[in-house]
């Protein structure tokens, strides 16, 4: 190669380094204290035990966890007439037997619904910040449905902002951290990064989602920490993210003492279900 040829080369090397930089870059000034939330260990969806008729994303589940010392993972999605309430699925037929989504009924139906024929029903977001009244940190990862995100976070909101204890909210859509950037600055927000989540199959989708789990969104989102999976734990962004910003994270699903002690070994935060730590 010649000397011309070589400094082309080594300007563009480091323009698409600096450029990557930029991109991945998480929330750098001003950001909040996370000290609290970093002292967990999280159980997902609450410490659920169907053996036990202690459902995901229950009452249950949120008083198990905080009986334990855990911190919480929680779901919401919004109802139809605008109640947010936790639940993973957008179909409810797996935890209830019902038809239907969460996003086309009533508060009033989803509350006639028992979780996997126990006596547990589908509590708000309300109900279950009141149960938790700030003893343990509670994360709240937002599902959006058919582009909702403007909604969603601002019901979310009107729970949040007169709730005094420790959280945070996540979400794998970008748009709603952008959202809590530019509304609600002062609120910990964590993006969620997974290579198998996958928007639609259009290839408009598939470039959004290659950006999204590449962290080349975090420039417009700012956040505060990244959620990965343990199987996407390893991503060159996440990486540079860790050497340049010294980024927390959490990471997903933890199931086996083994992945438990590899992930603290990693120095980051452990979320888990289907074991006890």
């Amino acid at each position: 190669m010649s000397k011309r040829g070589f400094r082309r080369f080594l300007g563009f090397a480091i323009g698409t380094t600096a450029a990557w930089a930029f991109a991945v870059k998480p929330r750098v000034w001003g950001k909040p204290d996370l000290s609290e939330i970093r002292r967990y260990d999280y159980a997902r969806r609450g410490f659920f035990n169907p053996a036990k008729d202690i459902p995901e994303n229950s009452l249950a589940a949120c008083r198990a966890a905080m009986e334990h010392g855990y911190g919480l993972i929680l779901d919401v999605r919004i109802t139809k007439d605008g109640v947010p309430v936790l639940f993973h699925d957008e179909r409810l037929y797996r935890m209830t037997g019902f038809a239907g989504d969460v996003e086309t009924s009533t508060l009033a139906e989803i509350k006639a619904m028992r979780l996997l024929g126990t006596e547990e029903r589908i509590p708000t977001l309300e109900e279950a910040l009141e149960l938790v009244d700030g003893q343990v940190p509670v994360v709240l990862e937002l599902h959006v449905c058919g582009g909702n995100y403007e909604t969603l976070c601002d019901l979310v909101c009107d729970v949040l902002d007169v709730y005094e204890g420790v959280f945070a909210v996540q979400s794998f859509d970008p748009r709603v951290l952008r959202w809590f950037r530019q509304q609600r600055n002062e609120y910990i927000r964590c993006q969620m990064s997974d290579y198998n989540y996958c928007s639609g199959t259009s290839w408009k989708s598939r470039i959004w989602d290659l950006f999204c789990t590449s962290l080349f969104m975090n420039f417009l989102t700012e956040p505060d920490m990244i959620s990965c999976s343990m199987g996407t734990r390893i991503n060159p962004s996440l990486w540079l993210c860790r050497i340049l910003y010294h980024v927390p994270r959490f990471v997903w699903t933890v199931r086996t003492m083994e992945e438990y002690e590899q992930v603290r070994t990693d120095g980051a935060i452990v979320v888990f279900e289907s074991m006890e730590p």
